[in-house]
């Protein structure tokens, strides 16, 4: 039995945990992510700090309410948010968070979820934690999440202490904490200026606050100037300040406003309170400007009773006060927001602000530089309700995130105690439209070169750093072809940056690396477009340059030397080593032969080519090798720094031989001609030994004279004698001297005999004169184009720059200059050349010629002088300059302007046309000009070319004109015109033309008859004609006929009639016919303003009705004066409001009607807040009828008008009312701060446990 029961149980247990499992999916269960806090830099956050839906005051004193900090973190367009992303907000010290709350935060469409705020008062936190990346990432801009969330003071915080506050996102502010409820006599006021409009204070009035017992109370509140009453008094009563109760109100009855500014209130109609306390309120308006240096608002109100009297001073403080209190009138509006820029500074006028009316109709308003927009005053004439919208035009200025919110303002008029009053109210009391300015992202690459010296590069070869303040940000290598190029730099802000550039040390073997380091300053700032543009400087043309070297190699050349015929001495023998034709090194032979040259080094790689020869020596007896040798050296980079000499061919050997062998000597001779050249073999010299002839010779061309040489095969002395033979040759005086040479010859010890010659080459001088000679160069002058007078033209003789002789010119055109003497033999060249002049006409010859005088030996003591190209020819032109003749003609049109190209005409010399040329707009006909190279006598004629322009009659004319060319002698022909100019006159005429000017009759409110009305057409103060209207409105005045070009301007006005009931159109309207000549013979009228309408209006007067209705109040109750209040409406729309008199009348302002027709109205009373009275909820229907009678009058027809309206008031029974402790207005919605989800998951799991608890109960009963 035990067994089945727990069975039971268990089978139960089980279906329970299914119900479980069957909800808890439905749960939301946040999954702990462990998830960093993003850094402060990747988002900007701004907080507004309000309270009571008031922005907190810079100074204020604040009691014991709710603090609401409204954080939104912005993001950056390319952010990548995460789920699990978080922000901590850090409450300051000064408050504590109200409560430990999870709550959802929406999308700004307040649908989708976005994200989760925590807030800890453990750590006095509140944390933003993103749970919908996915939405992040399908937006392109706006990245944002706003938080809300409560706080209050600070257990810490004293009372009447400021304290600096800085909160984070807003601002540092001096805040006080007090307490408000500090009210020793119970009598209280004060006032709070107007979050939505702050031209109004709202006042607040607490009345024996400790709910003492008095009579005889009655309130006298003074509003002092520059304030007025501008609301309904309200109130209600309370029995504790401090308690939650149902709460009376003030009755209408009980209040009597005497004016704006003063009225009195009688508690309870008469002025007894036992036991209770009252809280009015009620609002003023600031009508003259604020003081500000109180920046206060005051108020009194004198509190009296039969047991004492307290007068209480209130005042209001007021954070805004300019313009307050000298703009709007009570029934104005003047709307007011604020602009606000993030990332710049507000400029004026920078952002456009739309206000749209509910008809749609749009006013616009502009920022000033502190951020205040201000509209134009709307005035307001109807009562109700009205919503208006403010907006921000995006004008897509780059670099700007716009605010789109649509703020909505509504408007309520409202007669209060017989005063029209506006009052506007926001949605959002922040009235703060906030862009973001954030210029985009600058980028910028640095690059420099590299370049390596001594061998080619590598890709990766080198390594290199860009550092800024020491910290290495990236480090790259060079490419193939020595470029280095670093990542992107990216810029966010204005900033200027300094950067280093240098490369890493390396251990290349052979190369030195470049150790200089390059400052590059990167200057960034905003083009004012939302662009950063970074601009570096000390970028340009960066080079790390590394040198490669591998160490020298060394190579050593050598030869062989070998002396064949005796023995080989030490450095008998000496060697060249070339590269090329440069001697590389030199050496001598060894002793044993070797011959070494220098070490040569080698610092590049690179083949060598050398040559070794031995130098021809002059050593008696040997025969030196003339052999030239070739060594090639390959020097090579082995890569490992280290350059290696290869040397192939090395070591050559050189083989000399020695012989001894006889000598010879050779006796020379010198021969001089003094006086003219020396020719070769002209004179005969002898040499003898004793008597004998041993040889003759003779001279060569350069004097010397050569005996053939002597051989001597033994040692011994020899004595000679040289003469010259005597010649015949004319002008010559022959040398007769002697002269004797001496030649010993030795054996010098090294085989070989030396010959040694005395007074060797002797000098003979003979001496050659010839007789002087002369030579007379001349010239030619030509002149063409007319005759030539002597000595009109010079020319100069010169040789090389001297100038040598002058001459002029003969009649005949010989020029000759004086003659030249030559005393020696020589080629002379000289140029001619004439000396320019100034001759008018002339062209003048500038050739040079050239003269060559060749001076010659004839060979018989006679100088001969040769001239070649002598006696050249000038030539000179004559001719006068052309000259240019201007034909003309004028034309002249009669009847119209003329204008230009219009006719054609033909300028003729015989037969020949000569040119053709059209009219200026002038009349000017200008033929184009004639040139004239010859004197002579022209005869032209001008004729017009008949055209078929119609309306034209041609000029048929045909004018002579002369032109005489004559040469003035001075090298200008001159042209003399006679009859020109001649004019042409053709005469235009036009046909004329007809014009009908009409008009339209309108007549509005019946339907209009022909010849009805009668209009005068004028020009000036003439009639020139008159008409009536036809049954369609039109008006026709009889035709005007033009004759002539010309503008008329005619008026047409409606003559006055008197008809009844109708308004004549009295304006006067101008009709312009403007006559011109179309240019084919017709006038042309073009009419302006033509048919104007004149509108008359027949309207019947206007008729009136008053709407009233009739209040009655059933029960124990007194109907007072304006005790309720009622509506007339047409359709919608609220016509007009109206309270009930004392005696229950009920009177609303007389409707005016100014058209026929049918309206419908319907009266209603307003529900009231008195929960004792049953208010009338029936709408009364009442019908007005309007029509015409026919005799200019409307008359009206009302049905339903003056209803009953009947409410029921039933007294109350005794409760005690709720308290509002401190005396504030009802807040908005507070954000949901508590867990949902916990919620629901608890009532589920209490469910189950009840559930589990009731059957283990049942089984425990039963066992």
């Amino acid at each position: 039995m035990v067994k089945k029961r727990t069975s039971k149980l268990f089978h139960g247990l089980m279906a329970l945990l299914l119900v479980v499992s069957v909800f808890l999916p439905a749960l939301k269960v946040s999954t702990v992510v462990q998830a960093e806090e993003l850094p402060a830099s990747s988002y900007t956050m701004k907080t507004v700090s309000t309270i009571n839906n008031n922005k907190l005051v810079d100074g204020a004193k604040y009691g014991e309410g709710k603090f609401y900090l409204q954080p939104t973190y912005s993001f950056p367009n390319d952010v990548t948010l995460k789920d699990g992303d978080y922000m901590v907000y850090h409450v300051p010290n000064e408050f504590k968070i109200e409560k430990d709350s999870v709550t959802e935060l929406k999308a700004p469409d307040g649908q989708t979820t976005i994200a989760e705020l925590t807030t800890s008062r453990a750590d006095n936190t509140a944390t933003v934690k993103v749970t919908n990346a996915a939405y992040f990432a399908n937006l392109s801009e706006n990245k944002a999440i706003t938080a809300l969330f409560t706080v209050v003071w600070a257990d810490s915080v004293k009372l009447n202490t400021p304290y600096q506050i800085d909160i984070p996102g807003d601002q540092v502010y001096t805040l006080t904490r007090i307490v408000p409820d500090d009210d020793p006599t119970g009598f209280t006021k004060w006032g709070v200026q107007d979050s939505d409009d702050p031209n109004y204070v709202n006042w607040r009035i607490r009345v024996n606050r400790y709910a003492k017992s008095y009579t005889g109370v009655k309130l006298e509140d003074t509003i002092p100037e520059g304030q007025v009453l501008a609301s309904e008094i309200t109130g209600y009563y309370f029995t504790e300040w401090n308690k939650a109760e149902a709460r009376p109100r003030l009755e209408a009855a009980h209040i009597n406003v005497v004016d704006g500014n003063h009225f009195t209130i009688t508690p309870n109609g008469d002025g007894t309170m036992d036991g209770q306390g009252l809280y009015i309120l009620y609002k003023t308006r600031l009508t003259a400007p604020v003081d500000n240096a109180t920046k206060k608002a005051f108020n009194d109100v004198k509190a009296t009773t039969d047991q004492e009297t307290f007068d209480v001073h209130g005042f209001a403080p007021l954070t805004t006060t300019e313009g307050i209190g000298s703009g709007a009138k009570s029934d104005e509006v003047e709307f007011q927001v604020k602009k606000k820029l993030e990332g710049k500074t507000l400029e004026a006028d920078a952002f456009t602000f739309q206000l749209i009316a509910p008809d749609g109709s749009v006013t616009e308003a502009k920022n000033d530089a502190e951020g205040n927009i201000k509209f134009p005053t709307v005035k307001f004439s109807n009562e109700g309700t009205f919503k208006y919208q403010i907006k921000e035009v995006n004008d897509n200025k780059k670099g700007y995130t716009y605010d789109d919110s649509v703020l909505e303002a509504e408007v309520t008029v409202a007669n209060v105690y017989g005063q029209k009053i506006a009052s506007v109210k926001y949605k959002d009391s922040k009235k703060e439209f906030t862009n973001t300015y954030a210029a985009k992202e600058a980028k910028l690459q640095l690059e420099a070169k590299k370049v390596l010296n001594g061998k080619a590069i590598e890709a990766g070869q080198f390594e290199f750093e860009l550092k800024e303040n020491g910290t290495v940000l990236h480090t790259v290598s060079n490419d193939a072809n020595g470029k280095i190029q670093f990542p992107e730099l990216t810029f966010t802000k204005e900033e200027t940056r300094t950067f280093t550039i240098s490369e890493k040390a390396g251990d290349v073997a052979g190369v030195e690396y470049d150790p200089n380091a390059y400052e590059v300053t990167v200057v960034v700032k905003d083009n004012g477009q939302g662009q950063l543009v970074a601009t570096a400087t000390g970028a340009d043309n960066l080079t790390f340059t590394n040198v490669y070297k591998a160490k020298p190699a060394k190579a050593t050349i050598t030869a062989t030397k070998v002396l064949n015929g005796k023995a080989l001495e030490a450095d008998k023998y000496e060697f060249e080593l070339k590269e090329g034709n440069k001697v590389v090194a030199t050496a001598k032979n060894a002793a044993d032969g070797t011959v070494t040259f220098p070490v040569i080094s080698y610092d590049a790689a690179g083949p060598h080519t050398y040559t070794i020869t031995e130098k021809a020596g002059s050593e008696k007896g040997v025969t030196y090798d003339t052999a030239k040798h070739e060594v090639t050296v390959n020097v090579t980079d082995n890569g490992q720094g280290e350059l290696v000499a290869d040397v192939k061919d090395n070591n050559p050997t050189f083989t000399n031989t020695y012989k001894a062998a006889t000598t010879t000597a050779t006796i020379t001779a010198t021969k001089v001609l003094n006086g003219k050249a020396l020719e070769a073999d002209k004179y005969e010299f002898e040499l003898k030994e004793g008597d004998k002839v041993v040889a003759t010779a003779k001279n060569a061309a350069d004097g010397t004279v050569t005996f053939p040489a002597i051989s001597y095969d033994a040692a011994g002395p020899h004595t000679y004698t040289i003469t010259e033979k005597a010649g015949s040759e004319a002008g010559v005086t022959y040398d007769t001297a002697t002269h004797e040479v001496t030649v010993a010859v030795v054996d010098n010890g090294a085989g070989e005999l030396v010959a040694t010659v005395t007074d060797n080459n002797p000098t003979f001088t003979n001496t050659y004169k010839a007789a002087t000679t002369t030579a007379t160069i001349t010239a030619t002058k030509v002149l063409n184009g007319k005759a030539l007078e002597a000595d009109k033209y010079e020319f100069e003789l010169k040789e090389g720059d001297k100038v040598v002789a002058t001459a002029k010119n003969a009649t005949d055109g010989t020029v000759t200059f004086p003659a030249i003497s030559y005393d020696a033999a020589g080629p002379h060249t000289y140029t001619i050349t004439e000396k320019a002049g100034s001759e008018a006409g002339v062209t003048y010859d500038t050739a040079t010629h050239e003269v060559t005088v060749n001076v010659t030996d004839n060979g018989q003591g006679k100088l001969v002088a040769t001239a070649t190209n002598n006696n050249p020819t000038f030539t000179n032109t004559y001719k006068a300059a052309t000259t240019t003749a201007t034909i003309t003609a004028t034309k002249v049109l009669n009847g119209k302007a003329l204008e230009a190209g219009k006719y054609e005409f033909e300028l003729k010399e015989g037969d020949k046309v000569v040119a053709t040329a059209k009219n200026a707009a002038d009349g000017t006909v200008t033929f184009k000009e004639i040139e004239f190279n010859e004197a002579g006598d022209h005869t032209y004629t001008i004729t017009e070319k008949a055209g078929s322009e119609a309306g034209v009659t041609y000029d048929t004319a045909k004018h002579e004109v002369k032109v005489n060319v004559k040469d003035d002698g001075a090298g200008q022909l001159v042209a003399t015109v006679t009859g020109n100019n001649p004019t042409f006159t053709n005469t235009y005429k036009a046909a004329s033309t007809t014009v009908n000017i009409t008009a339209k009759k309108v007549l509005e409110g019946k339907a209009l008859e022909a010849g009805k009305y009668e209009f005068e057409l004028k020009e000036g103060d003439k009639v020139i004609g008159t008409a009536k209207n036809a049954a369609d409105g039109t008006v026709a005045f009889e035709g005007i006929e033009y004759k002539e070009a010309g503008e008329h301007t005619y008026t047409i006005s409606e003559k006055a009639g008197n008809e009844a009931g109708v308004t004549y159109d009295k304006s006067t309207h101008n009709v312009t016919v403007k006559v011109t000549d179309n240019g084919q013979g017709q006038l042309v009228a073009t009419v302006t303003d033509n048919n104007p309408t004149f509108t008359n209006t027949y309207v019947a007067s206007s008729t009136k009705v008053t709407f009233t209705a009739k209040k009655v109040l059933k029960g124990d109750k007194e109907l007072v004066k304006g005790q309720f209040k009622f509506e007339l409406k047409e359709g919608d729309k609220v016509v007009e409001t109206a309270t009930n008199a004392a005696e229950g009348t009920v009177t609303f302002t007389a409707i005016e009607y100014k058209e026929a027709g049918e309206h419908t109205y319907t009266i209603t009373e307003v529900k009231g807040n008195d929960e004792n009275i049953k208010y009338d909820e029936n709408s009364y229907k009442v019908t007005v009828t309007v029509t015409d009678n026919g005799t200019g009058q409307l008359v009206t027809t009302v049905t339903g008008n003056n209803p009953t309206i009947t409410n029921t008031y039933t007294a109350p029974s005794e409760e005690k009312p709720k308290e509002d402790p401190k005396g504030e207005q009802p807040k908005g919605d507070l954000p949901n701060t508590g867990g949902a989800d916990f919620t629901a998951f608890s009532t589920i799991l209490g469910l189950v446990l009840a559930a589990l608890a009731g059957l283990v109960y049942r089984a425990k009963k039963v066992d």
